[in-house]
């Protein structure tokens, strides 16, 4: 066979600013690259982006039915993306009120490509704490069920889609694979970064969020000579869920910063070079694990997306801390990932093998499962279901 530039489609949200959404284009054109060869990755979202001003070009959802037909694939996600709350960040919504919020951005395009006999992958996505309004179902249990392939990255995402479809399979998160993305050695980037910040000891990243009940300011204080030896890099981690300097509050000046938002393969540089990580953010964590760094943090790591992470021992609650800063900082410094973060790497393999070959197989007949769904249509518009009381 010739070669030939594969033109893979990609939906989330990677017109906001949140290190973790900008990802996954990233590991997704990297991982689709070493199977395919040439690739062309469209990413879609609601608002078009350009370089220099994004780290990579975003096309709108608005302009997907007029390329869908172009398109040899389309993987959904990942991140927390099977959502029905319109509440997804302040002041986002999609470009014209024609295009549903929030599943304009996953679902709608699922089912578009769908239709034409593109092969659609979920790319591990997750649901948490989040209700599948009756309308929707339907709609939910067509995409799920015509996919070539469905993961989701947690357990309770699973148990909440098992319903729709068969064979939905619990996968690790794709941001795992950043490690391998990340410059072995310093690059000069990363040097400018340590200049421009004043970096000349062993840091600690922290992000600037609202502080809970974990007492990390106070322990900060309270331990200011053992943290004479390392320094406190302030870095945002998701601009548009509201990481902010503010929350640093009279604490403000012990914190390094740097004058921009660095770009997300920089922000994953910056994050593996760390002698530990303070923060709530999953995918600050999840670069962390995969670079040996540890963690520390407050999240709950028995509900929701977090149950992913329970398992890995250089995961560190941040209560753990108090009344035993000698604990905390024992565990500082990067040190060889544990064994649970290098086994997420063979499983993600496996992973992107299953992606290329879905796409490879090329395209489908479409199933009359759409056909039998485009005659019911005009009945469930008529009388939708009732929303529980």
């Amino acid at each position: 066979m010739p070669d030939r530039e594969w033109q893979i489609g990609i939906t989330g949200t990677f017109d906001v600013e949140n290190y973790g959404d900008l990802l996954f284009p990233l590991l997704a054109e990297e991982e689709l690259r070493r199977r395919l060869g040439a690739v062309n990755l469209h990413r879609f979202s609601y608002w078009e982006k350009q370089p220099p001003e994004w780290p990579y070009a975003v096309t709108s959802v608005a302009e997907l039915p007029r390329m869908i037909d172009r398109l040899d694939g389309l993987l959904i996600g990942g991140g927390f993306l099977i959502r029905f709350d319109e509440r997804v960040a302040d002041g986002y919504g999609p470009p014209s009120p024609e295009i549903h919020h929030p599943t304009g951005y996953w679902l709608t395009p699922a089912l578009m490509a769908l239709d034409r006999g593109i092969p659609v992958v979920w790319n591990a996505p997750g649901m948490h704490c989040n209700d599948i309004p009756p309308w929707a179902e339907p709609l939910l249990e067509l995409a799920l069920r015509e996919s070539a392939y469905v993961s989701v990255r947690d357990e309770p995402s699973k148990a909440a889609l098992t319903r729709f479809a068969d064979g939905i399979e619990v996968m690790h998160d794709s941001g795992f694979g950043i490690s391998r993305l990340v410059p072995r050695g310093e690059s000069a980037e990363m040097r400018r970064v340590r200049k421009m910040a004043g970096l000349t000891k062993p840091y600690i990243v922290v992000q600037p969020v609202r502080w809970r009940d974990d007492g990390f300011p106070q322990f900060l204080k309270a331990n200011r000579k053992q943290f004479a030896n390392y320094q406190l890099l302030g870095l945002p981690i998701g601009p548009v869920l509201g990481d902010s300097w503010d929350f640093f509050g009279e604490a403000k000046s012990d914190f390094a910063r740097l004058p921009f938002w660095p770009d997300p393969l920089l922000l994953a540089e910056i994050i593996s070079n760390a002698a530990g990580v303070i923060g709530y953010s999953y995918h600050l964590a999840i670069t962390a694990l995969a670079a040996g760094v540890p963690v520390f943090t407050s999240v709950d790591l028995s509900a929701g997306k977090f149950t992913a992470l329970a398992k890995f021992d250089t995961l560190h609650p941040l209560s753990s801390i108090h009344g035993s800063a000698d604990a905390f900082f024992a565990r500082l410094g990067r040190k060889t990932p544990s064994a649970a973060a290098l086994a997420t790497l063979p499983a993600l393999d496996a992973h992107w093998d299953r992606i290329a070959g879905a796409i490879r197989e090329g395209r489908r007949t479409t199933s009359p499962s759409f056909a039998r769904f485009w005659q019911t249509l005009p009945s469930l518009l008529q009388s939708p279901p009732k929303e529980p009381a």
